[in-house]
């Protein structure tokens, strides 16, 4: 778990404070902790945190899902996807991807949603988002980058 939330910082150095201490609640979600903070984020639930590790044992990707109170009969949402720098361009992100999109469909759900911004470091993940049917629903500017927020029917 070290290694995972040590990549999630670096590729997502500007995180919010919730943001950062989702790991407290990804590390224990059931503690009086977590639940608290998922309270006060509005999450519903933690579905799944999953790693894409390779033979030596180096973590190359992350993703994760999640339900927000607010619509949790509708949709799951990604958390923490991501890709070590080194791996993109050898697959890492579509397979999690896939990865992802098929835990979603197996748990029933009609759609997922995630966001993502304009920060120049997640151009990658645009493409790769859009390549997979992820359409973008809506944005909202922020003081750094803009978010961007995209769904996929299931």
């Amino acid at each position: 778990m070290g290694q995972a939330e040590s990549l999630v910082r670096s590729v997502f150095p500007r995180m919010s404070l919730v943001e950062r201490l989702s790991f407290l609640v990804i590390k224990r979600p059931e503690s009086i902790t977590g639940r608290l903070l998922m309270m006060i984020a509005g999450v519903e639930a933690l579905d799944a945190f999953d790693v894409y590790v390779d033979d030596a044992g180096r973590v190359l990707g992350t993703t994760g899902l999640y339900r927000y109170s607010r619509d949790s009969d509708q949709a799951l949402w990604v958390s923490w996807f991501c890709v070590d720098p080194e791996a993109r361009g050898s697959g890492v992100g579509q397979a999690l991807l896939h990865h992802t999109v098929e835990r979603a469909r197996t748990a029933g759900f009609r759609r997922l949603r995630l966001y993502t911004s304009t920060d120049p470091n997640e151009a990658a993940a645009q493409r790769l988002y859009e390549k997979n049917g992820f359409t973008e629903i809506r944005r909202k500017k922020g003081i750094i980058s803009t978010l961007i927020f995209r769904e996929k029917a299931l």
